[in-house]
């Protein structure tokens, strides 16, 4: 009996791993860091299944680079092994928070978009100008290096 439920634990762990691959590797597909893990990504998918089961699993480092565009930035981009997990977590996690929300938080939202979010500004916009036809306020800022200054 204990062996059935362990190994529907490991099944239904390994399905969701692979699942996890297929959504980390959206946009990532050509990297190295993403062709290397593909290579022999079932062997790699059963390896880190393993890992989370025995509670072996260890975070690999980072890869820091600076982007120019839109703006400057560093960019801390996690090794892809990392990233698979990430959306392993995310889907167990995200149908939890998604129901405590406000309708107005858009990013990594199933439909929350960038469409979405221009619908929603447009009519608050109309809404607080009366369809344009009273003076309103808008306020844009970014707080520069926010992330950066932040205390572990």
């Amino acid at each position: 009996m204990v062996n059935t439920v362990n190994n529907n634990k490991k099944e239904k762990i390994v399905t969701d791993l692979f699942k996890a691959y297929f959504d980390a590797r959206k946009n990532k597909r050509s990297t190295l860091n993403a062709l290397a893990f593909e290579k022999y990504f079932e062997s790699n998918i059963f390896e880190l299944a393993d890992e989370i089961i025995e509670n072996r699993y260890v975070i690999k480092p980072s890869i820091c680079f600076i982007v120019e565009k839109p703006v400057k930035r560093e960019v801390f981009a996690a090794d892809f092994r990392d990233r698979v997990v990430h959306h392993f977590i995310y889907n167990y996690i995200s149908p939890l928070f998604e129901k405590l929300f406000i309708n107005d938080s858009y990013s990594c939202r199933v439909g929350k978009g960038t469409h979405f979010g221009i619908k929603r500004v447009d009519h608050f916009m109309r809404s607080c100008s009366q369809n344009y036809s009273k003076e309103a306020y808008i306020l844009k800022l970014d707080i520069k290096g926010y992330f950066m200054a932040m205390n572990n």
